[in-house]
């Protein structure tokens, strides 16, 4: 039976067999950002992840199942989208969380770009916002580092590359990610726990892939949709239609910030 490593290595030998040379950046598309991603590229490859073996394969809806490569349009650079990803609520776990990542990093990809959807713990970012990660607080998802290395989390998502963002994209705020297992939303008791805490937004992913991915050296910023207020927040009692709804009628801003978010990465 294979290790864990053993499995990263023979994902990023798949890849470089299936796709050729590495691209320098890779977006995880969350809930709500893959319905115009592709618009952002000229399509090379695309590769349905349940063709790569050892790849644990997205359920839930709203997340797609494959791997799409090709060219950033406005630039000479190859990017790959990931339409979806697993979650620790599925069953996997720390380490299945991030194999996708780890081996898209292994076969070279060194720029990480991890999107989301998730609840606005305040009335002052509503349905809608994107919020770049500035740091995040992890209540109860694994943490793929179990078993091994210890290592330093501070500036873990890019200060720079995010600095670089919010400049061209003014009307967007950074703040702190919450994460909780799920799949039930949290209470609204939770809820307050968190805003004592100092979260902006809480959700259910990202932490464990970004955790992974700066473990490995490599460049990492997340953003956020908001697509909901959180259980509680002006009698909100959130449901996973909303969170779609709201990432779809946000889709074409979600779309922009997302190649900016990548130019920028390229430069």
């Amino acid at each position: 039976m294979l290790n864990e490593k053993q499995l990263v290595t023979d994902i990023a030998q798949q890849l470089q067999t299936l796709a050729g040379a590495s691209p320098s950046a890779f977006a995880v598309l969350g809930s709500g950002w893959k319905e115009q991603a592709e618009s952002l590229i000229s399509v090379e490859q695309r590769i349905n992840l349940a063709d790569i073996h050892h790849w644990p394969l997205p359920a839930v809806a709203g997340h797609g199942g494959e791997l799409v490569v090709g060219q950033l349009l406005g630039s000479d650079r190859r990017v790959a989208f990931i339409t979806g990803r697993v979650h620790a609520y599925e069953g996997y776990s720390g380490a299945e969380l991030v194999r996708g990542v780890r081996g898209m990093i292994e076969w070279g990809a060194k720029n990480v770009l991890l999107l989301n959807a998730a609840g606005s713990l305040s009335e002052d970012m509503p349905p809608g916002s994107l919020m770049p990660l500035s740091d995040h607080i992890n209540c109860s998802l694994p943490n793929p580092l179990a078993g091994g290395e210890f290592v330093d989390l501070v500036d873990m998502y890019h200060p720079e590359w995010r600095a670089a963002l919010l400049k061209k994209c003014p009307d967007i705020t950074p703040g702190i990610y919450a994460a909780c297992i799920g799949p039930s939303y949290e209470t609204p008791a939770e809820v307050a726990m968190l805003q004592k805490m100092g979260a902006n937004a809480v959700g259910m992913s990202t932490i464990p892939e970004a955790i992974a991915a700066h473990a490995m050296g490599a460049r990492v910023m997340a953003i956020s949709m908001l697509t909901n207020l959180a259980a509680g927040i002006a009698g909100s009692r959130p449901n996973h239609q909303e969170v779609l709804d709201t990432a779809r009628e946000n889709a074409q801003k979600a779309t922009e910030t997302l190649q900016l978010a990548l130019m920028l990465a390229l430069d």
